[in-house]
């Protein structure tokens, strides 16, 4: 049947990940409904899409690049739903990107024998190799492991396969690592991608936390929200259309296509009554062409230029301007421009950091005479956190004045925490190289005076760390334990991601910008799931 009504299909599997048709086969099969465009969007890689390409478009049918990325939803949201990103339009040879991916790859990899091992530990005879032979060689995941299931007769379908044992608190559920929901859109516009919500249904949010939720998600750089979706239903598509239309974000919509592995879902009419119209399409590309052409505009940076409105911020006259100007200079810019003049500010930051540490500990000893060290350790660390000093850095305006290479400019780079918060350290450096203490000192004073608390008592929740071990020694007569899980990203921007284990009963994970920050982030949602801190 073909449908030759200008419908299009913006979320499909193919066998690159948990799907049943090869990308050739998915071509094919929407070249002969008729769609208008499709999209592969597979699970946390590319490949489908490298495939897709490589095989060759057919003429008449608008394809577009795409990943589904599994996020976290962040503790400030609590929620025992889902999140998925998906991303449209990205560059397939963003390294970034690749890199990422390859991590959650491997975790999924790392993943699948323990769910295998849980499923034997139940009396289950199945293997590894199994699924692996159903996945076609393609990233195996709980689909296949569901299939073999159904195959050796031990469940009916592979509904029946997740609710019994697959499905999240199941008997062979294994969870698995996810990018934050912030890094997953970072890096779709990283790759010159438009970073979509998927499913919103699935966050399993109330509709006034659902509104709130997406805006966070808005600000960080989601450009659409997957308004049309087999389960949602009239209702939702209207609630869902009103979010997206009082966000400014874009519609788009898909069937979650997986071939034989979800039999009721086909493509471009999802349960038989979907329909996403070409006109969704149209906007979306045409969106993305207004992104690309200004983000390829020829930028012409004249040494000195608007940074006196920077200075006037700072309250700061520099005597020598070139110290402003090389703290505004990030390496991603020096290494797309070796000609550039200026060093990148990755010393002066680092000089930063430790005289912003000095101001702020000269500020706390004076103002609080009489408190302990741990006090004053934790009050300060909840002043020059990257979080803090990013809204900061906003507030001065610094983003609009850092020089950033392609890349990092195409992925909102100066509105990320940690480029401001590093830019802000570099400007505390460049003011210290400029005049010394007494004029670094009158100026982080300046920006951090108004936020020392009266008393230092409300930062002692801050050290979740040290709050974990007391509450475990004294209560559950054990000491937690660390350990780092993975590292990934560039040396100047690595996330780091911790796993804490209390008892050898409860775990959790946590990620920062650097060891002891993922630590202290582990030690919170233990704090969460022990029920000794509330989700925030």
């Amino acid at each position: 049947m073909a449908y030759r009504d200008g419908r299009i299909d913006l979320h499909i599997h193919s066998t690159a990940s948990d799907g049943t048709l090869t990308p050739g086969e998915i071509l094919a099969t929407a070249q002969g409904l008729g769609m208008y465009a499709i999209a592969i969007t597979d699970h946390d890689t590319i490949d489908g899409t490298k495939e897709a390409l490589d095989s060759g478009i057919p003429p008449g049918l608008q394809f577009v690049t795409g990943v589904e990325i599994s996020a976290d939803i962040p503790s400030s949201f609590p929620s025992k739903g889902s999140l998925h990103i998906l991303g449209y339009f990205i560059d397939l040879q963003e390294s970034e990107l690749e890199r990422a991916l390859k991590v959650l790859q491997d975790a999924r990899a790392d993943r699948n024998p323990k769910i295998i091992r849980k499923l034997q530990g139940l009396g289950l005879d199945v293997t590894l190799a199994e699924a692996e032979e159903i996945s076609g060689g393609g990233q195996v995941g709980r689909p296949h492991i569901a299939q073999v299931l159904v195959r050796k007769g031990m469940v009916n379908t592979t509904r029946e396969a997740f609710d019994y044992y697959l499905a999240k608190d199941q008997a062979a559920y294994v969870g698995k690592y996810r990018l934050s929901a912030q890094k997953a859109i970072e890096l779709i516009l990283q790759a010159g991608g438009l970073p979509v919500c998927a499913h919103p249904f699935s966050l399993d949010f109330s509709p006034e936390k659902a509104l709130d939720f997406l805006a966070q998600l808005k600000e960080w750089g989601l450009a659409g929200l997957e308004v049309y979706y087999p389960q949602h239903g009239p209702d939702l598509v209207s609630r869902y259309f009103a979010m997206a239309k009082k966000l400014n974000l874009l519609i788009t919509g898909g069937s979650d296509f997986h071939g034989a592995s979800k039999p009721d879902i086909q493509i471009g009419t999802g349960k038989g009554d979907l329909f996403v119209p070409s006109e969704l399409y149209e906007r979306m590309a045409e969106f993305h062409r207004e992104q690309a052409t200004c983000q390829s505009a020829p930028v012409e940076i004249i040494p000195g230029k608007d940074l006196s409105v920077l200075e006037k911020s700072l309250n700061y006259s520099f005597r020598n301007k070139e110290w402003l100007l090389e703290a505004m200079c990030h390496s991603s810019y020096v290494n797309e421009h070796p000609e550039c003049a200026w060093s990148h500010n990755e010393r002066l930051e680092f000089l930063g950091d430790a005289v912003l540490n000095l101001v702020v500990s000269d500020m706390l000893m004076t103002k609080y005479a009489k408190n302990r060290e741990g006090d004053l350790s934790r009050l300060r660390a909840s002043l020059v956190n990257e979080g803090q000093l990013a809204e900061i850095a906003r507030g001065l305006g610094i983003g609009q004045h850092i020089l950033l290479g392609k890349g990092e400019a195409r992925g909102r780079g100066w509105d990320k925490n940690s480029i401001l918060a590093d830019s802000l350290e570099a400007v505390f450096g460049a003011i210290y190289s400029d005049t010394g203490y007494k004029g670094a000192f009158k100026t982080v004073q300046a920006l951090i005076a108004p936020l020392i608390p009266k008393e230092p008592a409300v930062a002692n929740t801050l050290d979740y760390k040290t709050r974990l071990q007391e509450f475990s020694q004294s209560q559950l007569r054990t000491t937690p334990s660390y350990e780092l899980i993975r590292e990934f990203g560039p040396d100047h921007e690595k996330i780091f991601i911790a796993k804490v284990i209390v008892n050898d009963e409860y775990s959790s994970e946590g990620q920062g910008r650097s060891k002891k920050a993922a630590e202290q982030d582990a030690a919170c949602n233990a704090l969460i799931l022990l029920g000794q801190e509330d989700p925030v």
